[in-house]
């Protein structure tokens, strides 16, 4: 979207690790408590302004990833390209005021507000295989959301 929008998105790679599944993160990837996952802190900047912070979590060995190929490949291409078939995704959008570290790294001020969102996405089998919590400066984004029937 932010291509899309002549945004000139990049990101830096704040952390990539395996760790210990929190057991939020493990129920929403329908693993064991305290399994290991990859986890993934990126900042993502658009026009050069730090935009978000985004956190992902991916149940380990489905997605080879290093913060090189991060920089220079979106999650979601990378994990297409190892064979992930996105499908559905259930997300929470909210919002909420900025703390000091998140101030810090997004270049705001403490309490400025934040658009929040939390995703859990699926594949076509229903198995998930992503989880996101991804904070916004408000000032900076909006979300398009799509209604349809069924």
């Amino acid at each position: 979207d932010l291509t899309a929008g002549r945004k000139n998105p990049r990101t830096t790679v704040l952390s990539i690790d395996k760790v210990s599944a929190t057991d939020a993160v493990a129920h929403a990837l329908g693993l064991e408590d305290g399994g290991d996952v990859l986890a993934l802190e990126r900042l993502r900047y658009a026009d050069g302004q730090p935009l978000a912070i985004m956190r992902n979590w991916l149940p380990l060995g489905m997605v080879e990833l290093d913060a090189e190929r991060l920089e220079r490949t979106g999650l979601y291409q990378l994990m297409r390209s190892a064979g992930v078939t996105l499908h559905l995704a259930s997300q929470t959008i909210g919002a909420r005021g900025a703390s000091a570290a998140e101030a810090r790294l997004l270049q705001a001020h403490k309490g400025e507000p934040l658009l929040t969102m939390e995703r859990t996405t699926y594949n076509e089998n229903g198995q998930p295989v992503e989880l996101a919590d991804h904070i916004y400066r408000a000032s900076l984004y909006s979300f398009e959301i799509v209604l349809v029937t069924r």
